[in-house]
């Protein structure tokens, strides 16, 4: 769940400074609408709690690109609130579940809050314990018949 973003080393700091705030404008709004997953109905199978999950996680790469297309290094107010609507797509997809797989989702959620919630959220959600609820997630998503990538 890394967010660093790859730049070039003609990029100044100025323009990057610039691009990071039109990109925050333009992305910030669109990112949180694309990475909200619609709440599992009350009985939910794992198959489309995994594939409620797999778009919210899909949406947020996609968001983590566009900053990497525009900025060296997301900026850690843009990580915080892309971090905090993944997670609370992630809840929302495993409300009112039960079992590996809602486990395994909210778990992820859990992992996003707590990178979010760090002084550099960039770093912290490329931790060892995101990495581990991720492969639990594919793992479990994984005995449901749905391929995830997180």
């Amino acid at each position: 769940m890394g967010l660093t973003a790859c730049g070039t080393a003609t990029e100044t700091a100025a323009p990057a400074a610039t691009t990071a705030a039109a990109a925050a404008e333009t992305t910030a709004a669109p990112a949180a609408a694309e990475t909200t997953a619609a709440p599992a109905a009350a009985g939910s199978t794992d198959k489309e709690i995994c594939e409620q999950a797999n778009k919210a996680s899909e949406s947020f790469k996609k968001a983590v690109l566009v900053f990497a297309q525009t900025v060296d290094e997301i900026p850690a107010a843009d990580a915080k609130l892309m971090l905090t609507d993944f997670a609370k797509s992630l809840t929302k997809a495993a409300e009112g579940a039960d079992g590996a797989v809602a486990t395994a989702v909210k778990a992820n959620a859990d992992a996003a809050l707590e990178a979010a919630a760090a002084k550099h959220p960039v770093e912290a959600a490329d931790s060892a314990e995101a990495a581990k609820a991720g492969k639990d997630l594919n793992a479990a998503c994984k005995a449901a018949g749905v391929t995830t990538n997180f």
